[in-house]
């Protein structure tokens, strides 16, 4: 049985990272950078390595690393929407295809709050629809006028033009909010108030991904559909989820905060009796995805909190939806807190917490063929609300629960869930956790202090041991023609960080290309250096710029341009030893100084007559010999053509007369 809370192994440099404690310290510790840390051993299905199949797609899983294997090219720092796009797609303007199918391990840190879009600007979107048989830009106001349950439409799922100009009108949403997130990446928020607002976030046919110390917040659908058939008064459903995870495997949230932001339901407009529900799930686990561990997160004021499995009619599924929720706090939801199918949950040490009783109609789900075992779980019920609540049958049969309390009281919430129960829920599940991962449990009584002190994001002191706050600027030198005189295309260019915040990556650009990245080992306030060496460049201007990077941000030097001038091989001089005049001589190719070549051609009249490669020794000379034999009389013009990766040159030419 391993400790609560374990040391966590990175990938950085061999380091190893202690996580922070709850215990308050002066001085506080230093930051951890959260984007190298992996999950540890046993913490939860995550931790698992076995084999899964999801959405029936047979796969090997080897734990959850996210992107701590990082190069140092693909690590990025990013606090604009179109910059966190850009690094999940892996180029500028990447597509979500793109995105959803890169598997190059990155890390990705959000500093301060990305925004997506904001809902008042709904109306743009239905602005690009035309209504098809009105020739008018779609609105929901004409939407809700037209299929109201109480007038001429009736209770009828919606459907005709108004109906398909808002599915366009979603789909053009879509393209703005909806963030796909592939596999072996790292996405990690950076101090206590870094923010993905206004989008949702799908970590879909991926595999290896960590979610940490993000608020993700207001993943909101300008144009829900209303469903007059959905309960017996219907319901607006909304499409999106503030982050959710469809087909995808070892998955690891952790440390963040999810909530509907400016827009929380408490201030939803009601519309044909009910709540226009404008988000779906702040954190749903669906469509045969599998191995996922949710650790000390919060869930505040939302309805439909959690749903894992998407639907009764997925066989498929069986099998999968192996998910363990630890030390989170649900506080005024709704439901689904989670509402489980299929899946072998396990749930232990979480925190539930009514200020009051508002939206509430139950915490756990047990759905078809679903297998819940709880334990040493806490629930802070508003006056008046019944324990049995707790618990709601979704088509299950079991139910495993042990040490819960109720305000602080023990509590069989399974017997108090069964004594009212039309179907009671066996109190049985067909797996047991310490079978699969080793894990400790804290005490019941303590799980609320514990939760409320630790759990959400801002509260782990993420950063960097390295740095207190962005890199300094660093000053760019080269040694292009330094030690032979030559200009030649080899040469290095030098970033020097004389004193400041130091940087963990250094990326070159060379004419605005990235050419080279470092990992780096900071000792902030000193002077930082990074060498990169430049080979094979041929004759131009070459403009160089470093970025130095730290979760905190970036910084850009100023430009250092290099001229390549002697990349080529030097001008030979032709000579030959042709004094008698009699056909056979030997023509003599030197190289007296400069940058030598790697090939030699020699041509008689045009027509290539000779070809050697030679051994490069830059600046010594270089000479090459060939012997001409059997020439008839006449006059012979030679040239020599030397050449190297970087192109060719060729001498004067070089008349030979024959005279017997």
């Amino acid at each position: 049985m391993r400790a609560r809370r374990t040391l966590v192994v990175t990938l950085a440099a061999g380091a190893l990272l202690l996580p922070p404690t709850t215990a308050s310290a002066t001085p506080p510790p230093p930051a951890v950078d959260l984007g190298r840390e992996v999950l540890p051993p046993g913490d939860g299905w995550a931790s698992y390595e076995g084999p899964t199949v999801p959405d029936g797609k047979p796969t090997v899983a080897t734990g959850t690393t996210g992107g701590a294997a990082a190069d140092a090219s693909q690590v990025y720092v990013v606090d604009t929407w179109q910059e966190l796009r850009d690094a999940l797609a892996g180029k500028a303007g990447g597509s979500q295809t793109d995105a959803r199918t890169n598997t190059v391990p990155r890390i990705i840190y959000v500093t301060g709050t990305i925004t997506a879009f904001d809902p008042a600007t709904c109306h743009s979107f239905a602005q690009q629809v035309t209504v098809s048989d009105t020739g008018r830009p779609f609105s929901v106001a004409d939407y809700i006028a037209y299929y109201d349950p109480a007038g001429p439409w009736g209770k009828v799922k919606p459907s005709g033009p108004l109906e398909n100009a808002r599915i366009a009108a979603a789909a053009i949403q879509a393209t703005t909010t909806l963030q796909h997130v592939g596999s072996n990446v790292t996405l990690v928020g950076v101090g206590d108030d870094a923010q993905i607002v206004g989008a949702s976030m799908r970590i879909r046919d991926a595999h290896n991904v960590i979610v940490r110390n993000l608020t993700v917040a207001d993943a909101y659908d300008c144009f829900p559909v209303w469903d007059p058939t959905d309960t017996a008064v219907g319901n607006w459903n909304s499409a999106y989820d503030n982050v959710s995870v469809w087909t995808s495997t070892s998955v690891w949230v952790d440390h963040n905060s999810f909530d509907d932001g400016a827009h929380p339901h408490s201030a939803l407009p009601v519309v044909f009796g009910r709540p226009f529900e404008t988000h779906d799930g702040l954190l749903d686990i669906t469509h045969g995805s599998d191995l996922v561990t949710v650790s000390y997160n919060t869930f505040t004021e939302h309805d439909k909190t959690e749903l894992i499995g998407s639907s009764d009619s997925r066989p498929q599924d069986r099998g999968q939806h192996r998910v363990t929720l630890h030390h989170n706090h649900w506080v005024d939801i709704g439901q689904r807190a989670p509402r489980v199918r299929f899946g072998d949950v396990h749930l232990y040490d979480n925190l539930y917490t009514q200020t009051t009783e508002g939206l509430f109609q139950y915490h756990w789900g047990a759905g078809i063929e679903s297998s819940i075992y709880a334990e040493s779980n806490a629930f802070e019920l508003a006056p008046g609300v019944d324990p049995a609540r707790i618990i709601t049958r979704w088509a299950g049969t079991q139910l495993f629960e042990t040490g819960s309390t109720v305000n602080g009281q023990p509590t069989d919430i399974l017997a108090a869930f069964n004594a009212t129960a039309p179907v009671p829920l066996a109190a049985t599940a067909r797996w047991n956790p310490a079978d699969v991962y080793d894990y400790t449990l804290d005490p019941v009584e303590d799980v609320p202090a514990i939760v409320r002190a630790e759990a959400g994001a801002g509260v782990l002191s993420s950063g960097t041991p390295v740095a207190t706050a962005a890199p300094g600027v660093a000053v760019l030198s080269d040694d292009n023609g330094q030690g032979t005189g030559l200009f030649d295309g080899s040469y290095t260019v030098t970033a020097n960080l004389y004193w400041g915040q130091n940087a963990t990556v250094a990326k070159l650009y060379e004419n605005g290309v990235l050419v080279g990245a470092q990992w780096l080992t900071g000792t902030t306030p000193r002077r930082q250096t990074v060498e990169f060496p430049i080979t094979g460049r041929v004759n131009g201007s070459y403009t160089y710029v470093v970025e130095l990077l730290n979760p905190y941000g970036t910084s850009t030097s100023r430009p250092r341009t290099v001229v390549v001038k002697d990349a080529s091989p030097a001008l030979a001089v032709l000579s030959d030893d042709n004094r008698d005049g009699d056909g056979s001589f030997t023509v003599t190719t030197n190289l007296w100084w400069g940058t030598n070549a790697t090939h030699y051609a020699l041509y008689r009249d045009g027509v290539l007559v000779d070809e050697q490669d030679l051994t490069a020794a830059t600046p010594r000379r270089q000479t090459v010999r060939t012997t001409v034999t059997g020439l008839e009389p006449g006059t012979y013009r030679f040239v020599a053509v030397l050449s190297n990766d970087a192109g060719s040159t060729p001498t004067a030419e070089r008349a030979v007369t024959v005279k017997r």
